[in-house]
């Protein structure tokens, strides 16, 4: 049996990569035992369910764990951070933060304690321990995997955006080092697949296809582009 897609599934796929790889939900991917064909990888990265755990701990419980290393926070606090900005792509609901710290504390991750005040209305603020900051970095400095850059993006930005703070310059260059790698020898299969399928593919399909194929290249662009940065900064710090 040909592990080709129908035309059908190749248009309604392309839209969806279309939306680029921070939000797209089903991805193509290269079946390294069919040469010139593909097959195909669902997966959802456009929002996570809270109650899906990787290694114990869900991407929200990691999320907060990464905003309670910056400074200690209320329940309330946090709810507002995942209601107005980005962050709340990790996130169900507002209603989700106050059981997911529920689980951190459980678990010793976090540790909470009621703030002193004069007013009616005390406040509870967490921050993270020992183990949950080991536990953080555990996950923040894994290797980047293919799969990775293919189902989730998403979760590789939330690591790279707490690492200077909690990993170091070292590690985020070599963070970057690795999903530039990643990514070069991705595109040219997406590259590939859009070649043969584009095709027998409706013009929208075609173009949305494309569309998320330059959302990888631009962030492809993106890494090396920060690498650079960073090389830059480590000179000026080198002749201070």
């Amino acid at each position: 049996m040909s592990c080709l897609s129908s035309p059908a599934t190749d248009n309604r796929l392309a839209s969806q990569i279309s939306a680029g790889p921070l939000a797209a939900s089903q991805f193509y991917h290269c079946d390294p035992f069919c040469k010139h064909e593909f097959s195909l990888v669902f997966h959802s990265t456009q929002r996570y369910n809270t109650q899906r755990t990787m290694q114990e701990n869900s991407l929200l419980a990691y999320a907060l764990l990464g905003l309670l290393q910056q400074q200690p926070l209320s329940g309330y606090d946090l709810r507002k951070i995942f209601a107005n900005t980005p962050m709340g792509t990790f996130s169900d609901s507002p209603g989700a933060i106050y059981p997911a710290l529920q689980r951190l504390q459980k678990r010793g991750l976090i540790s909470g304690r009621v703030q002193p005040s004069s007013g009616l209305r005390r406040r509870r603020l967490f921050r993270p321990t020992s183990a949950g900051k080991r536990a953080f970095k555990s996950w923040q400095t894994r290797a980047i995997a293919s799969d990775d850059v293919i189902h989730r993006v998403d979760e590789l930005m939330l690591r790279f955006g707490f690492m200077d703070e909690t990993a170091g310059s070292a590690h985020a260059t070599r963070f970057l080092k690795a999903l530039a790698k990643e990514l070069a020898a991705y595109i040219p299969t997406l590259r590939k697949f859009l070649k043969v399928q584009g095709i027998g593919m409706p013009l929208s399909g075609k173009l949305a296809l494309e569309s998320g194929i330059r959302g990888y290249e631009t962030l492809l662009d993106w890494a090396k582009s920060a690498l650079g940065i960073y090389k830059r900064n480590r000179k000026r710090g080198a002749r201070k």
